[in-house]
């Protein structure tokens, strides 16, 4: 009866830790923090919010370990079906002005006027045009690596982005936008 009482436990406790990580939707294993759905591929973590907002992420860690990164390249969707936004950061301090530059193997883009501040003084930067937009989706489905150059207060700086994953992490967060979460 003690092993049948164990193993009748056991089953439960694992079955509690499955609503932790739920099964597969889209063709990834999800999990849920911050009030998101999220699913990592490779190198990219993929999130979508109840309200539609998705986004693929790919992270550099900050090494001097004051902030959870250094830098991010972000391609989101804010509503299903919208057009793609690509976003770059750093923690970086940086000004507005200053020549940027967006490289992938066989593309490199200076998006100059096209790359606008999300908010003022912020160093977070959006690419405001929308066929460079779609351009750069497109290089980044294609690639595995792009680098960022830019402006620091302390001089030039890069950023490389491993892309492994990226185009998976794409088709994910368009079939989750799309409704289908099979």
């Amino acid at each position: 009866m003690s092993r049948l009482l164990a193993a009748t436990a056991t089953a439960v406790l694992l079955l509690s830790a499955g609503a932790v990580q739920a099964a597969d939707r889209c063709g990834a294993v999800t999990h849920m923090r911050f009030g998101e759905t999220r699913a990592y591929f490779n190198d990219a973590l993929a999130a979508c919010r109840p309200d539609g907002y998705c986004s693929v992420v790919v992270a550099l860690p900050d090494p001097s370990g004051q902030a959870a990164w250094r830098h991010q390249l972000r391609v989101a969707r804010p509503s299903p079906g919208a057009d793609y936004q690509v976003e770059l950061a750093a923690t970086d301090p940086m000004p507005v002005a200053g020549a940027m530059r967006f490289t992938t193997p066989g593309q490199t883009v200076d998006p100059g006027p096209w790359l606008v501040p999300t908010s003022p003084g912020s160093n977070e930067f959006r690419v405001s045009d929308p066929i460079l937009t779609r351009s750069l989706v497109s290089g980044l489905r294609r690639q595995r690596i792009a680098r960022w150059n830019y402006p620091s207060a302390d001089g030039p700086a890069e950023a490389y982005f491993s892309l492994r994953g990226m185009t998976a992490a794409l088709d994910w967060i368009d079939c989750r936008g799309a409704g289908d979460q099979t």
